[in-house]
C-alpha cells in the first residue's frame, strides 16, 4: 500500500513574519466573526453543524445562494493564499506553517493574545500547543 504524502505547504514563516500579520488577521477574524454569525442567523445553528459535518468528509458544502457564505469563502482563501491557515473562525484560532529545528510544525495564534507565542506538532493541533520558548 503506498504512503499518502500531504502537499507542502506554501510557504514556511518566521516568528517574527507571523506577528508582523497580526494587526491584519485581527481586523479579518473580526470581520470573518460578523459574517459567521450573519450567516447562522439566516441558517440557524442546526444547518452550519450538518454543513461543518460535509466540509469534514471531504465535501465542500452547499451554502445555495448565500452571498454571506460567499464572501467567508473568499475571505478564508485570501488568507489560505498568504500561505495562513483558520483553524476556527468562532475563536479566532490561526496556524502559520514553520519549521522548527529542521522539523515542520504549527505556529498557532489566537485572537485576543499579543503575540504568537505557541507551536503544535502537524498531527496534534491546538491542544497539543507548546510555548516557543521555556522560561
Amino acid at each position: 500500500m503506498r504512503e499518502r504524502r500531504r502537499k507542502p505547504f506554501q510557504r514556511y514563516f518566521t516568528v517574527s513574519e507571523a506577528n508582523a500579520l497580526l494587526p491584519e488577521l485581527r481586523v479579518k477574524l473580526l470581520r470573518l466573526q460578523a459574517m459567521l454569525q450573519r450567516l447562522r442567523e439566516e441558517y440557524g445553528e442546526k444547518e452550519l453543524e450538518l454543513l461543518r459535518l460535509e466540509r469534514s468528509n471531504g465535501k465542500h458544502p452547499e451554502w445555495g445562494e448565500s452571498s454571506v457564505a460567499r464572501e467567508i469563502h473568499k475571505a478564508v482563501d485570501e488568507l489560505y493564499k498568504m500561505g495562513v491557515y483558520i483553524k476556527d473562525i468562532d475563536q479566532g484560532i490561526v496556524d502559520f506553517p514553520h519549521l522548527r529545528e529542521g522539523r515542520e510544525v504549527m505556529l498557532c495564534w489566537r485572537l485576543g493574545e499579543e503575540r504568537v507565542q505557541y507551536y503544535h506538532e502537524l498531527d496534534s493541533g491546538f491542544r497539543g500547543r507548546k510555548p516557543l520558548w521555556e522560561d
